[in-house]
């Protein structure tokens, strides 16, 4: 046999045998575990994560928890968290090496969220790293369509490939009950399927109750996998509560600066379109005496997609009276508004400004009590921008 060639073989065998013993500690890693949960969907991701860990951590389970949201955290059975350090650009891979920490923490159940978008990473990330028993999705909805779509049925059958196989799956309310059910039957997994009137028997009582602004949607879902595992809906809500909310969480920023009174809606981190019109809803019931709003707009120019359906979305929303772009490509949302909308309301651009210009900038053009409504990306100047406001509020509420 030629040098070359031997070598060429020895590699392949060192590879082999490398990954080999790397599939057999991971069997044993996962075998550590009573059960192993996995969080899909569009929004609500790691909100829902974090609600389960909290939940189930309730009736006595070690839970560790890993959210790739805002910003991607490890969350230990103390409570306690921790960020993810990362060299270049994520990989599912990562999992492996979470589901190893939580094996050290002597964790019995892990919640990751997932964090693939392609359908075949989505996959692998459940059939082939994790193989989890209960499987989630929060909802289906229109994002990452370059990836997931073009429609919406194409993200539903892209979320529905990491459906577990022999498990359960916990499905939000949606309008694809025949794929959801059809993929059940081929993986022999039981659908448990949300209705939205199950969504109200959270009570605004309870909802109130959390330390920031919570969706009933998310904890109806984080119940109903306490409940599969036999934890009381009581003690696992009563625990909610006391969660610590995900980076990106919706939160109302009250802020008094110079004669100058406005709240602050941080609802950055809902970047599709029905989720964003969902929260500037409730917005409007919740804050009747705000009668002059502003909607702020983070625009990212590796985001185009998102900048034309948001862009689309808003452009002809009654009830507000300018909008404000910040970011990068505004450009590009400034055309999209120019071609969507209907309606005349100005339009500020402040691109090339760093967060104290943009604060100045505000208090220059807010009237003396108003509503800013924070859509479009969270990660970089989104959640740069919260922090900064945050700083300057009395506190963050509801």
């Amino acid at each position: 046999m030629k040098p070359n060639a031997t070598l060429f073989f020895l590699i392949i065998l060192v590879l082999v045998f490398y990954y080999t013993v790397e599939a057999i500690l991971h069997k044993r890693t996962l075998k550590k575990f009573k059960h192993r949960i996995h969080v899909n969907g569009t929004r609500g991701k790691s909100s829902v994560t974090r609600l389960i860990r909290q939940g189930l951590s309730a009736s006595g389970y070690s839970v560790f928890a890993k959210t790739t949201g805002t910003l991607a955290r490890m969350i230990f059975p103390d409570g306690s968290e921790t960020s993810i350090s990362r060299f270049g650009k994520p990989s599912i891979l990562e999992q492996i090496k979470i589901l190893r920490k939580a094996k050290d923490a002597n964790a019995d159940i892990v919640v990751l969220e997932c964090m693939a978008l392609e359908p075949r990473y989505q996959w692998a990330s459940e059939g082939q790293i994790l193989h989890s028993d209960i499987g989630v999705i929060t909802n289906i909805r229109e994002d990452h369509l370059e990836v997931m779509g073009p429609n919406l049925l194409d993200v539903a059958k892209t979320l529905l490939s990491a459906t577990p196989i022999q498990g359960a799956l916990v499905v939000g309310p949606n309008e694809f009950y025949k794929e959801v059910v059809d993929v059940c039957l081929n993986r022999n997994t039981n659908p448990v399927i949300i209705e939205e009137k199950e969504i109200h028997s959270i009570s605004d009582e309870e909802i109130l109750k959390f330390p920031y602004w919570e969706h009933k949607e998310n904890v109806i879902i984080a119940l109903k996998v306490c409940e599969l595992l036999g934890v009381d809906r009581k003690k696992a809500l009563e625990a909610m509560w006391k969660v610590t909310p995900d980076p990106g969480a919706l939160t109302v920023l009250p802020i008094h600066f110079f004669g100058k009174e406005f709240i602050y809606v941080n609802a950055m981190a809902a970047n599709d379109p029905k989720s964003t019109k969902l929260i500037w809803d409730s917005i409007l019931n919740r804050y009747p005496s705000y009668k002059k709003r502003f909607i702020l707009f983070h625009t990212r120019d590796d985001r185009p997609e998102r900048t034309k359906q948001l862009t689309k979305e808003f452009a002809n929303w009654d009830g507000y009276d300018a909008v404000i772009l910040i970011g990068s490509s505004t450009s590009l949302a400034f055309q999209y508004l120019k071609t969507y909308s209907q309606i005349d309301v100005p339009i500020y651009v402040w691109e090339h400004m760093n967060l104290d210009a943009i604060f100045e900038s505000l208090l220059s053009i807010l009237p003396k009590q108003s509503l800013v409504f924070g859509i479009g990306n969270i990660v970089g100047l989104g959640m740069d921008l919260s922090l900064y406001l945050k700083n300057r509020s009395e506190q963050t509420y509801e």
